[in-house]
């Protein structure tokens, strides 16, 4: 149907136009947002002192939180100064060790590659987990550029053969040993035969958007199991506070 309205004509599209079978997908459709609009996120952080969170720090300078329910225990590990080793990488990835044990038959599904960390510091900006698939790649193909770099500069400084092939081997060990852990130590979303799931999830610690790192900074990983996300606010290296939570917990 057209009808003028101020001067326009404007076409109108009554119901019964529309096919039944294209109204009942359209009701479908509806039915199904509606349906996800009542179910919202719950959203549980990890706080001091707050029922089911914990906090631990190891003579070896781990840091572990702690946040349980009734249906599942999820446990953040990191290195007080992962941030420094992050920065000496080949490739500048912040690695944070996350394990989700499970207490019920039919677990939360839990999908890593929609976990997120903000960094609090850089205008909040929040970076998904780094592809294990394509950090390999991008990992061989800078070992290949540096194999073919040392090539080069060996042909210019005949003299300096066996420096540059001292660096280039030191360089590949360093490739080899970071691809080998990518490949077998991320963390994936199947639970294991006894309930558990862990890994490293590995994050970009530099980027256009991130630019250079402070001394310390501040952390929020934000981990979606099943309709909860579960947050873990933190800095590193540590702050001054969790270094009094530490003393309190040894004793």
């Amino acid at each position: 149907m057209v009808r003028r309205q101020n001067g326009t004509l404007v076409v109108v599209m009554l119901a019964s136009h529309f096919r039944r079978p294209v109204a009942r997908v359209l009701c479908l459709a509806v039915s199904l947002m509606a349906s996800a609009a009542t179910q919202p996120t719950q959203v549980l952080r990890w706080s001091e002192g707050q029922p089911g969170c914990a906090f631990q720090a190891s003579d070896d300078g781990t840091y572990r939180y702690a946040l349980a329910t009734d249906d599942f225990v999820v446990t953040l590990a990191m290195d007080g100064q992962e941030l420094e080793k992050a920065r000496r990488r080949i490739e500048p990835v912040l690695g944070l060790f996350l394990s989700v044990r499970f207490l019920k038959q039919n677990p939360l599904r839990l999908v890593p590659d929609r976990s997120t960390l903000e960094f609090v510091k850089h205008f909040q900006e929040k970076q998904a987990p780094l592809d294990s698939g394509r950090l390999v790649i991008d990992l061989q193909e800078r070992d290949k550029k540096e194999t073919q770099t040392a090539a080069r500069n060996i042909q210019k400084h005949p003299e300096k053969k066996d420096e540059i092939e001292a660096a280039l081997k030191a360089q590949q060990q360093n490739t080899s040993r970071m691809i080998a852990w990518v490949h077998t130590k991320t963390l994936q979303d199947a639970p294991g035969k006894n309930g558990e799931v862990s890994g490293w999830l590995l994050f970009a610690a530099r980027n256009r958007w991130i630019g250079d790192l402070h001394r310390q900074e501040e952390f929020l990983l934000r981990v979606p199991l099943g309709n909860v996300v579960v947050e873990f606010p933190f800095t590193l290296p540590p702050s001054q506070g969790d270094i009094r939570l530490r003393t309190r917990t040894a004793e």
